[in-house]
């Protein structure tokens, strides 16, 4: 398995904006992994240690009121807790198939974050956006629940 270029990660959708020396510390502490199908990513409740983004592979999110969803694009994130208190995971990531994620380390990913602001902003916006996404998905899954149960009612 080879180690991303800087190059590669700067296509990446989360890093696109950074500037080149911005993505050469976020490539710093950058490392790919290898995910074998049924593997956990990380668990419910648990310190929130790795951030991942998706290079390839079929991942499944799901959290304790039964909302799922999968994340199955290059460059789609998980583990944002890492980076957004209280920095626990809400949600348990299971890979679906085999494939490749690049990891960083929660603790420097948040020292990069909050040491260079220009760098944070970018990167947080880019999060905030995913949170902000996956909220909605989660009112609507629970709206269209809401729904079927009214009409079995």
């Amino acid at each position: 398995m080879e180690e991303m270029t800087l190059e590669e990660l700067q296509q990446l959708d989360i890093f696109k904006e950074l500037s080149y020396s911005e993505a050469a510390q976020i490539h710093a502490i950058s490392k790919t992994a290898r995910v074998n199908e049924g593997e956990s990513l990380f668990e419910m409740g648990n310190p929130a240690h790795t951030f991942f983004v998706i290079l390839s592979g079929d991942y499944m999110i799901y959290f304790c009121d039964d909302t799922a969803f999968t994340l199955h694009q290059p460059g789609d994130i998980t583990g944002w807790s890492t980076v957004v208190r209280p920095y626990q995971y809400t949600g348990t990531a299971v890979a679906l198939t085999d494939g490749e994620v690049l990891t960083f380390d929660g603790s420097e990913l948040l020292r990069l974050v909050q040491g260079d602001a220009s760098l944070g902003d970018k990167i947080m916006a880019k999060v905030y956006a995913n949170v902000g996404e996956r909220i909605a998905f989660a009112q609507s899954r629970t709206k269209t629940n809401e729904s079927f149960i009214s009409e079995d009612s």
